[in-house]
């Protein structure tokens, strides 16, 4: 009986671990529930049959907002982590929670970012296009 409850403690014990190792793998993948669509738009241009001119504005585009957004997303990313090690850490709820909300503001800023992109993209992109679009999004497993 000892041996099986060492056995079901060490099943338990990695587990946790794995569990754990999990949560932090989501923190540093998982950044907005907003959709990316210029990756799929910087992929798929010839299926979706972006002329010259839209492949030209939606570059320019991506020069300006992919270096704001990615810079975004990092920040995001180290501040959950920091949550993450500061809950570990034993930090008190006041400072977890200050923590807490200048991610959420952050993710917000992330959102309304993704916002105007969806926007640019939907004015750049014929209607056949955009529907085009959100389909092949979609699909995506």
């Amino acid at each position: 009986m000892n041996a099986f409850r060492t056995l079901a403690l060490s099943l338990v014990l990695l587990t946790a671990t794995t569990v754990h190792a999990g949560e932090r793998q989501l923190l540093e993948t998982y950044v907005s529930p907003a959709p990316s669509l210029m990756p799929i738009l910087v992929k798929q241009t010839a299926e979706l049959g972006l002329n010259a001119e839209q492949q030209g504005k939606l570059a320019d585009w991506r020069k300006v907002a992919q270096p704001q957004r990615e810079k975004m997303e990092k920040d995001i990313i180290a501040d959950r982590l920091a949550i993450n090690q500061a809950m570990l850490d034993g930090k008190g709820n006041t400072e977890v929670q200050a923590m807490v909300k200048a991610v959420q503001r952050k993710e917000i800023k992330l959102v309304v970012a993704k916002l105007a992109c969806r926007d640019n993209a939907k004015k750049v992109l014929t209607k056949e296009q955009w529907e085009k679009l959100i389909a092949m999004y979609s699909a995506q497993p």
